[in-house]
């Protein structure tokens, strides 16, 4: 609009000079009186009224007297055809710029949005947006409707050529709805070389179980009770420049050591990997290819969708998501192809070191991909996919050809959008993943001191080999009101892993994934099923902030939750620093007896005897959330 502006007003400029010059020009020695009576006639009088008033003037004035009237009569009506023919020019250009403004005002308009470009979406296929998945996003549009937003208006269809590149990607609708997808409209600052990106998630966690030592496990998000933690401290954002693109975000706060311990990649081989990549959540680079509507080439870390939440909770309907969430992976380091055929559909293929982690666990990579849907602006399918990958640390380097395979499908619906009521939207989220683990040779034996198979099957037990799989499912439902000012989540899911392979292990005199712990095994075939439900409620002023509450309520089949005990020996010897040797280990004068199978130690009870120790595990935890997030 502010060209057309431009270019109006150098026509219109261009006129009046015109005007002005001619008047001069053919006015001679009549002066500027007869000039300034020329150009008021064309401020709309006629030709007829002004040939009537010059005659009169001359006949009033002495001055005029020596004008032949007839010659005032030849020039006259010359000049003023002219200058009306100049006028009409000027009215056409005049109802043109108005056409195009008004045009452009109706394209711009709420009720019709245009693309804005979502810093975090890996939906986005143009070099200077960056996944953290999951979309392009523009403005509101009611749910269902159909969005056109690359089409000129008829007004200048013919002046204005269509454009010939294809459109972005996931741009014809506006996704931040989505669970999973930051919810900002806007960038607070952007350049053609850098799009900025910082984010601050403060928590308070109070556990109802009250633990002692304030430590709380089985969680990728909460982890101490009754104090105030840092979550996330993360900067950084998208670089990119003539189609070579990079994002780079940091990784401080709790997440900066929480999530490294549970990948146990860095215990094979040599070389302090955790150490080398805490302190980040993504670090990629790559180049765009301008084939079809896009094509990604990117290496580094990056991070997974698989679990349909975020990384980051700033873009997530809740707190604490479900497992088939929080026990699935936040990133990946390797290889990420991204393939836009059209703008609703993208495929996504992975070459990577394995299941969220920084090195090879055993001799094989993972492979894997992301198929991303959406046919309307209300639906999102998204399908992932992961396999042959070893992601089982064993004995003999690290290698005893244990392999996994997953799959994880979600949906997410928008089925009522009244941007003008006080509820102005809902929308649901259900995901549902099976996997397992098979292959495995050779025995060890446990803590316990029992001798079992390394074997695992997708199928059914047998005397030397142990089922091995994972089967869970989530389904949110979320409330907007007040133009997206407040929001209400409710949701939960299930999940049950024999083997316990992808249960989070507890955090019990520091164990990690490396060490492993011999007061909650995870040995072929031990039992573990669990469910959750959460309450959430958001108050979000303004698209940068969300003050959050929630209420969740956690139960297992065996004792596995923080109780009031805790579940650090009162000695503290081994906190959880990363990396530990010691951590893990067994207090000594601790001893395990034949107990019931359901337990942490199927089949197995812990007794501290005399100076032993034994942790204080519960089977459920009600909890409740408080958090402030920011994301510029």
């Amino acid at each position: 609009m502010t060209t057309l502006n431009r270019q109006a007003r150098r026509c219109a400029g261009l006129s009046v000079a015109i005007i002005i010059i001619l008047i001069f020009a053919l006015a001679g020695t009549n002066g500027l009186a007869q000039t300034a009576d020329l150009h008021a006639s064309t401020s709309g009088d006629s030709s007829s009224k002004d040939s009537s008033s010059n005659g009169n003037d001359a006949k009033d004035s002495n001055a005029k007297a020596t004008a032949p009237p007839t010659q005032d009569q030849e020039i006259s009506p010359a000049v003023a055809k002219q200058l009306a023919a100049m006028q009409a020019e000027i009215e056409e250009l005049k109802a043109l710029l108005k056409s195009r403004i008004a045009a452009e005002s109706a394209s711009t308009s709420p009720a019709t949005p245009s693309p804005v470009a979502a810093p975090n979406s890996a939906a986005t296929a143009v070099p200077n947006t960056k996944p953290v998945d999951a979309s392009a996003a523009t403005t509101t549009a009611p749910a269902g409707a159909a969005v056109e937003t690359a089409q000129p208006t008829q007004a200048n269809a013919t002046e204005q050529p269509a454009s010939s590149g294809p459109s972005v990607p996931f741009a014809y609708a506006d996704w931040t709805w989505l669970n999973g997808t930051p919810r900002n409209k806007d960038a607070v600052w952007d350049s053609k070389f850098f799009t900025p990106e910082v984010r601050v998630d403060t928590h308070y966690i109070m556990d109802l179980n009250h633990p002692r030592d304030d430590t709380m496990g089985g969680s990728t998000e909460i982890f101490r009770s009754d104090e105030f933690q840092v979550e996330q401290i993360s900067f950084g954002g998208n670089l990119h420049w003539q189609n070579v693109n990079a994002r780079i975000l940091t990784m401080f706060g709790m997440f900066g050591v929480t999530t490294p311990r549970n990948d146990a990649s860095a215990g094979r081989g040599q070389w302090d990997l955790r150490g080398a990549y805490k302190y980040v959540s993504e670090a990629n680079a790559g180049y765009h290819f301008n084939v079809n509507h896009g094509i990604n080439v990117d290496a580094g870390i990056f991070v997974s969708y698989i679990g349909l939440f975020s990384y980051y909770n700033f873009d997530n309907w809740a707190y604490q998501p479900s497992y088939v969430s929080s026990n699935t992976p936040w990133f990946f380091n390797g290889l990420r192809i991204q393939w836009f055929p059209t703008e609703k559909l993208k495929i996504e293929p992975w070459i990577i070191n394995g299941w969220q982690s920084y090195g090879r666990l055993g001799s094989k990579p993972g492979l894997g991909g992301q198929i991303l849907y959406r046919p309307k602006p209300w639906l999102s399918l998204v399908f992932n996919n992961y396999g042959m990958g070893e992601d089982t640390l064993g004995n003999g380097n690290g290698q005893f050809g244990r392999s996994r395979i997953h799959t994880d499908d979600s949906a997410e619906v928008k089925y009522y959008d009244r941007p003008a009521q006080f509820l102005d939207k809902m929308a649901f989220s259900v995901t549902g993943d099976l996997g397992c683990e098979y292959g495995g040779n050779g025995t060890f034996t446990t803590a316990q001191g029992t001798t079992n198979y390394n074997n695992v099957n997708c199928h059914h037990n047998t005397a030397i080999s142990h089922k091995q799989t994972f089967a869970g499912w989530m389904l949110y439902n979320r409330w907007w009101f007040k133009k997206d000012t407040y929001g209400i989540t409710l949701g939960g899911g299930a999940m049950d892993n024999p083997g316990r392979y992808l249960t989070l292990l507890p955090p019990i005199n520091g164990a990690d994934a490396i060490t492993g712990s011999p007061y909650f095994t995870q040995n072929p075939g031990d039992p573990y099923k669990a469910w959750d439900g959460s309450l959430t409620f958001d108050w979000m002023p303004k698209q940068y902030i969300t003050f959050r509450t929630e209420y969740g309520y956690r139960h297992a089949n065996v004792p596995y939750w923080t109780g009031r005990g805790g579940i650090t020996p009162g000695v503290n010897g081994t906190p959880s620093t990363i990396p530990n040797p010691s951590a893990g280990s067994v207090i000594p004068g601790t001893t395990f007896v034949p107990g019931p199978y359901l337990s942490a130690t199927p089949g197995f009870t812990c007794v501290a005897g005399v100076g032993g120790w034994c942790p204080d595990l519960r089977r459920d935890e009600p909890s409740i959330r408080y958090a402030i997030m920011v994301k510029f």
